[in-house]
């Protein structure tokens, strides 16, 4: 039973040894000197480990038991970086906010289907298949058979149903609100087949609920236990001696500490038992906050860590120096992986006085966005004066925004921005600018333990305090962040809310739609819609239509120039940069990471797609 081995003490001696050990004072010194003397340095290929990629042997080795796998040694082991603390580590629904469902139970856990940004292509996991009837209104699901959950019980059409229904009779959880907007209802066919009928035509169910197209999926729970709670808002759905929370996936919460999540592999995993995908070889799974990222690097450099969160070209110059274990997704600069979110400066349109277009232009006309590239991103990303990524596939629709327009993003313009204060009656005397005896100020908030935004935000305040916006930067941890973003409490946000496009428009230009703007302090009922608190009444009719349109329409381009026009004439974002990753992983222990050269997955930590990963990865030590 899984209760018979949770408190057992954790063997994992190096890597605790080396936590208390005060070599680690020594390395952090000599970290800054690393840090100081890369400012310099060439940017020569960073050496990989020289270590043959070994056939696995996990499927017809001997199966161990989960106390046996919770003391797995260093090289049986996974080590995963986190950013920030553990937050409501006692607390694993899916369906809330605030939960721990971010250290591994998004990660690990099985999904419908992924896309694959290498190829393009959805793959099928827990669906055999998905598909729409003629006008897109139906949807059918048909599951693989034989996918169990991890306490042996069928994974059937009763729990899609059953997480489906939940969420629909449910405005306090997970995903109420959008399928209250495109769901009517969904049925049961048989053990394997669910039928999806919709409110209105959606070309795109597929890939929007249910294929992690930006690190967002669809959570089933079990509805053998589900169905027997009395408030799922408030059942905190853990209970490691009763297996909660408990997935289908090929990994099992065993522990969980101050800032530490430990998971054993499910030797039983269906997916390995019916040929899908081969058993993971890593026995124990671990997700770790050790601190700043100065203190993530030495921990790095220490080969505690076999996959980082991104961290900077210079950290990364440092790590490669001091292990040359390390390898990026790239093996020459710029080094990244290209994310699909772009960064933008999240405005909240509905408080004074940027709910005036053109004070959201001054913030426009005042962004050096080069020197955001050349400072925050030292060189690795380039400009971004879009709210979607430039991928290929966005190209067309990057094309419909007039260079004209597009040259207002990529220069800063102090005239111009001056010239609108004055016309607003905003005069300068000394430092900063002010109107009726009150100063003109910007709070940006700031997800705290996340660099890039961080650095973004320090390259763009002290632009502003230069030209006379007295611009402040406040760190905030995840929860409250996303919290003040959700109710309107910010005026600005060093964010990438506009995320969601990757080879069409809609997902990003939904992120802009509102029927109306919520009073201050109420979420808007639609999940990623309105967090700017913006409300254009074309240009939401816009994006309804085009929700309806297919990829190759030749309406979906007009409708799609027509909203982008909008969108630029009144900034209710404004773009800052294209996103670039630098995630780094250590080939001292596991080989076959993703990379650019071999990209079956996006090489990332913290996003649905890890499970992807871990079937492929090699132990360097057989």
């Amino acid at each position: 039973m899984m209760g018979q081995f949770l408190l057992k003490k954790r063997t994992h001696q190096k890597r605790d040894q080396v936590m208390r050990s005060p070599y680690r004072l020594t390395i952090l010194l000599v970290l800054l000197t690393v840090l100081l003397a890369a400012c310099g340095a060439d940017t020569t290929e960073p050496a990989a480990a020289d270590a043959p990629a070994a056939e696995s042997e996990s499927q017809t080795e001997e199966m161990g038991t989960p106390e046996d796998y919770l003391n797995a040694s260093r090289e049986e082991t996974v080590i995963l970086d986190r950013t920030s603390p553990l937050q409501g580590s006692d607390n694993w629904n899916p369906y809330v906010r605030g939960s721990a469902v971010g250290w591994g139970y998004t990660e690990f856990s099985d999904v419908l289907t992924l896309l694959n940004y290498g190829s393009g292509e959805i793959e099928n996991w827990l669906a055999e298949s998905l598909t729409p009837n003629e006008d897109h209104s139906v949807w059918t699901l048909t599951l693989r058979a034989g996918i169990t959950w991890q306490d042996g019980t069928p994974f059937t059409a009763d729990d899609i149903v059953f997480s489906t229904e939940l969420q629909m009779n449910n405005d306090a959880l997970g995903q109420h609100f959008a399928y209250q907007e495109w769901i009517e209802s969904v049925e049961k066919v048989d053990d394997l087949t669910v039928v999806y009928n919709l409110k209105k035509p959606n070309v795109r169910f597929k890939l929007e609920r249910f294929s992690d197209n930006i690190c967002g999926v669809d959570y089933f729970v079990p509805k053998h236990i589900w169905e027997d709670v009395e408030d799922p808002a408030t059942f905190k759905n853990f209970d490691l001696e009763k297996g909660l929370p408990m997935g289908t996936g090929p990994y099992i919460l065993a522990k969980v500490t101050e800032n530490e999540t430990i998971w054993v592999r499910n030797d039983n995993w269906w997916a390995a038992e019916i040929g899908l995908k081969k058993l993971p070889e890593p026995k124990k799974l671990v997700m770790s906050y050790t601190g700043t990222e100065e203190v993530r690097l030495a921990t790095a450099i220490e080969d505690d860590y076999d996959g980082l969160h991104d961290i900077t070209f210079g950290s990364f110059q440092a790590l490669v120096a001091q292990n040359p274990n390390w390898i990026a997704f790239q093996d020459e600069m710029p080094f990244v992986w290209p994310d699909p979110c772009a960064r933008s400066l999240s405005v909240n349109n509905s408080i004074e006085p940027w709910n005036d277009k053109d004070m959201r232009w001054v913030l426009n006309y005042v962004m050096d966005r080069q020197q955001i590239i050349d400072i925050a991103y030292e060189g690795t990303s380039i400009m971004g004066p879009y709210p979607f990524p430039l991928y290929p596939s966005m190209q067309k629709f990057a094309d419909l925004v007039p260079a004209e327009t597009i040259a207002k993003f990529t220069q800063p313009n102090l005239a111009a921005a001056e010239e609108i204060l004055l016309a607003k009656g905003y005069e300068k005397s000394g430092d900063y600018w002010s109107k009726d005896g009150e100063e003109l100020g910007l709070e940006i908030q700031v997800y705290e333990g996340i660099s890039e935004l961080e650095r973004v935000a320090d390259v763009y305040a002290e632009q502003l305090q230069r030209f006379g916006i007295n611009a402040v930067k406040v760190n905030l941890i995840g929860g409250t962040w996303v919290e003040y973003l959700d109710t309107g409490n910010y005026e600005a946000q060093s964010g990438w809310q506009t995320c969601g496009s990757i080879v069409e428009p809609w997902n990003t230009l939904r992120t802009l739609r509102a029927d109306e703007v919520p009073p201050q302090g109420e979420r808007h009922q639609l999940p990623h819609s309105n967090r700017f608190r913006w409300h254009n009444a074309e240009f939401s009719e816009l994006v309804d239509q085009i929700s309806e349109l297919g990829w190759d329409d030749p309406l979906l381009y007009e409708l799609t120039a027509r909203a982008l026009e909008i969108y630029y004439d009144e900034i209710p974002a404004i773009p800052t940069a294209q996103s670039k990753k630098l995630v780094p992983f250590n080939t001292t222990y596991w080989t076959n990471w993703p990379t650019i050269d071999n990209y079956y997955q996006r090489p990332v930590i913290w996003c649905p797609s890890f499970v992807g990963i871990l079937p492929e990865i090699e132990s360097t030590s057989k």
